[in-house]
């Protein structure tokens, strides 16, 4: 996984990911440096991936959906998030126009059990209370 996983053509960046392990279909990526902080691609290297991220203690962290343009569509995280409320919140963000650079637009909520992304999704929140 390239730097930043930015999909990128003739040169190819450094690596800044390595791959941890699977679950399902999902790659769990984990930062080479365990100093840069805990993020997942901004753009997947294959077009469609889907990847997720662990904490340092192995609890769900993040989770990306991408389309066939390399670009983010899905987003799914288990951290502190100011909007949301105190504490680790379990959210989606719905990129209703693809892309990192439209992540702030994007349609942003909490999600419980019986929610439909919760249901789809639970086999991928580890460690998640």
């Amino acid at each position: 996984m390239g730097g930043k996983g930015t999909y990128s053509t003739g040169k190819s960046p450094a690596y800044t990911y390595e791959t941890a392990g699977f679950i399902g279909n999902v790659k769990i990526l984990h930062p080479i440096d365990s100093t840069k902080s805990l993020k997942l691609p901004e753009e997947s290297h294959t077009p469609g991936n889907k990847y997720m991220l662990l904490d340092r203690d192995g609890v769900f962290h993040q989770y990306r959906e991408y389309n066939d343009n390399h670009e983010v569509v899905l987003e799914i995280g288990y951290h502190h998030d100011n909007e949301l409320g105190k504490g680790d919140i379990l959210h989606v963000h719905i990129h209703t126009k693809p892309g990192i650079e439209n992540h702030s637009s994007a349609i942003k909520y909490e999600i419980k059990p019986g929610d439909p992304y919760y249901k789809k999704y639970k086999y991928l929140f580890v460690g998640v209370k």
